[in-house]
């Protein structure tokens, strides 16, 4: 079964944090999730880029690593 990106039935709900582009390991990673405390960290600059649906998929993503693409 797929769980929700936001409340998952499995563990904790997502918790968001906009960052500093240092505080990613490339500056090209427009998001990095911490999947066991369902963390996301986003490079708020990135994201800021990013036109609404974009930023939606990122904040539901469950993928380790997004990275910017032009």
């Amino acid at each position: 079964m797929d769980d929700f990106a936001f409340v998952p039935d499995t563990g904790p709900p997502r918790l968001i944090r906009y960052v500093e582009s240092s505080a990613m390991p490339s500056d090209d990673i427009v998001s990095m999730l911490i999947a066991k405390d369902n963390l996301l960290l986003v490079n708020r600059h990135l994201f800021e880029q990013l036109d609404h649906v974009q930023q939606e998929r990122v904040l539901r993503t469950k993928h380790q690593f997004l990275e910017f693409r032009l």
